[in-house]
């Protein structure tokens, strides 16, 4: 995918094709993942692995200045997303052990909350004004969509924090990944990235007796395609979108996964869909409209006497903020 300048969004025309192409490739996870016999664990660990090892070639093969960030911090902030992108797997994988579908999906679904919360507070990236709203909406929606098997116990709790958990390391994925973007090629980037998130996965296995070997050709063809369709093309679609939309816009949009896959089940699985599930596509979907909203554009101010800003006019020769202009130096 072509890197353009990362103060300015592309064109409608170039970003939404690469969105809805990462949705429709997450979306497929679901179905390739009843087909492995495999343990969950390590579905994630050959998932993030082989997308690394396919990534591989073109990173090596880059030109040297892509494959070289200039600060160290971008390097540890690569390697820190691949962290919180193996734990977010291990958390909401452990969680659905523990606790009901509807639960874990509904909490691990929170991600955009935190998202916001949190770019606002380390980013400083404003919100847009129907991001509430949005977050609310998708939030509802994924409830919905959960269904009503919600159920309360020791268990049942400790598996509802490790959803929450899963979240939160979703958060700091998206979060790490909107950072390093600003300086790393998407290449290098998600290489690095992906390659961090299959050492500790592979390493998590290796130390619970995840067996890694043994698998049918189905299972390992599956495997494959996980790695290159809901991985290489989904993931990394999305990591393309951190350099030019918020985390809470992309974390709103990976939750675009359960209309994919509910229309793909209906399609390829013949099930059906409830009424309550349908609403809740519906709200869904709204939510994630509603979130994907850019903030407002930056002020457009009158001319204002200098003395009466305190002997300083807010605003340059052309009328526009100064602020806002030194925000995107």
């Amino acid at each position: 995918m072509k890197e353009d300048n990362p103060l300015s969004r592309p064109a409608p025309y170039i970003l939404w094709p690469v969105v809805v192409l990462g949705i429709a490739s997450i979306s497929i996870a679901s179905l390739l993942i009843r087909l492995a016999d495999a343990p969950a664990v390590t579905i994630a660990a050959y998932r993030v692995t082989l997308a690394a090892l396919a990534l591989s070639p073109a990173f090596l093969l880059g030109a040297p200045k892509t494959r070289r960030p200039r600060e160290p911090r971008t390097v540890r902030l690569t390697l820190l997303s691949g962290v919180f992108l193996a734990l977010h797997f291990v958390f909401w994988i452990h969680s659905l052990q523990m606790t009901s579908v509807a639960s874990s999906a509904t909490l691990v679904s929170t991600t955009p909350l935190f998202s916001a919360v949190f770019s606002y507070a380390i980013l400083k990236e404003p919100a847009g004004r129907r991001l509430v709203p949005g977050i609310f909406c998708t939030l509802l929606g994924s409830a919905f969509v959960a269904g009503n098997d919600f159920s309360l116990s020791r268990t049942a709790l400790w598996g509802d924090f490790l959803a929450l958990a899963g979240a939160w390391m979703a958060t700091g994925y998206l979060l790490a990944g909107r950072i390093a973007r600003r300086s790393l090629g998407l290449t290098a980037y998600t290489f690095g990235s992906y390659g961090s998130a299959g050492t500790i996965l592979l390493s998590f296995c290796l130390l619970t007796g995840s067996p890694l070997d043994g698998f049918s050709t189905k299972t390992y063809t599956v495997l494959i395609l996980l790695a290159l369709v809901p991985q290489l093309i989904g993931h990394t679609s999305f990591n393309w979108t951190l350099k030019y939309l918020s985390p809470t816009s992309v974390a709103a949009l990976i939750l675009g996964e359960p209309i994919g896959a509910t229309l793909l089940a209906a399609v390829f699985l013949g099930e059906t869909v409830s009424p309550l599930k349908g609403i809740g596509l519906a709200v869904l979907c709204t939510g994630i409209v509603l979130s994907t909203q850019p903030p407002a554009a930056p002020t457009i101010c009158e001319d204002v006497p200098a003395d009466a800003a305190g002997g300083i006019s807010p605003c340059n020769s052309s009328g526009v903020e100064v602020d806002s202009l030194a925000e995107k130096k």
